[in-house]
């Protein structure tokens, strides 16, 4: 787990983006829930990678 924890909020913003992706190539554009809920796990993913590169440097 130690490995792959400082690419999980990377890995949130890929997931997210495929979501989306799918989403429009399947034609689920017209439901809110499949649009929100990729755009909240790219925002998730985007807070974490940000907090982990401010607890890595030295601010």
């Amino acid at each position: 787990m130690t490995i792959i924890k400082p690419y999980i909020g990377v890995a949130l913003i890929v997931i997210g983006a495929l979501l989306l992706a799918v989403s429009y190539v399947a034609g689920w554009t017209s439901s809110n829930l499949v649009l929100l809920t990729g755009l909240i796990i790219i925002v998730l993913g985007a807070f974490m990678h940000v907090k982990r590169i401010k607890s890595d440097g030295k601010y």
